[in-house]
């Protein structure tokens, strides 16, 4: 007897082993695409070598920040699923595409995630951004290091402009040991305003790191409020 070991397609409902089916792999792979992105917080900025109002006004504490994928569909569905509901399967499908990513910065010594507090990640059971840089140090030949802490719990970000952003993640994080003299590429999922970004890195560079970049999975289009 054989075996049907095809399951759903995670986007359309079609049979596949591998997650996704072949077109929506392909839509995936193809679509949503952010080519050069000319401002430190991975925006384009307003002419070449440009900075985005905002990084005008206030410029970040990281250096610059690597991202390839708008988020978008069909994108957006598939963290969604994996970062909300613990979908694992949509990590399998997005571990290609992980694969295939070049070390934005070779001078980078190690990876460290932008840290879900303990009470976020023991309800979905895993913390996101760590299981994306540990993809990612294998692919990259870097270390994964949890060189931030994030001690105090602080609500969702969606919704909030700028100033609530900025209360919501006052003190949040704090650099562990080890962050001394170092270069960090800073891991996330998905950035949106960059206000996480900016308060980790700031902590990582207060505890004694020597340079702090970013690197997101995706990256909204939105400008802040």
């Amino acid at each position: 007897m054989l075996f049907d070991l095809a399951e759903p397609c995670l986007l359309c409902g079609r049979r596949s082993p591998q997650g996704l089916c072949r077109l929506c792999a392909g839509e995936l792979r193809d679509g949503g695409a952010l080519y050069d992105p000319l401002c430190r917080c991975g925006l384009p900025g307003t002419e070449q070598g440009g900075l985005c109002g905002r990084c005008l006004r206030r410029p970040p504490p990281f250096t610059s920040t690597y991202c390839h994928w708008i988020y978008q569909f069909p994108l957006d569905r598939l963290i969604n699923a994996y970062k909300h509901r613990g979908c694992l399967p949509a990590e399998r499908a997005l571990e290609p595409l992980l694969r295939e990513q070049p070390l934005p910065w070779p001078d980078a010594e190690v990876l460290c995630p932008l840290p879900a507090h303990w009470r976020r990640r023991l309800a979905r059971g895993f913390d996101q951004a760590e299981r994306l840089a540990l993809i990612l140090a294998r692919h990259w030949r870097r270390p994964v290091a949890p060189l931030l802490l994030r001690h105090r719990p602080t609500g969702h970000q969606q919704g909030l402009g700028r100033a609530e952003r900025v209360r919501n993640l006052r003190h949040a994080f704090l650099a562990r040991p080890g962050a001394q003299y170092r270069r960090i590429l800073l891991i996330d999922d998905v950035m949106t305003t960059g206000t996480s970004a900016r308060a980790a890195s700031r902590a990582l560079l207060e505890g004694g790191a020597k340079e702090v970049r970013v690197w997101a999975l995706a990256r909204t289009l939105q400008q802040e409020r």
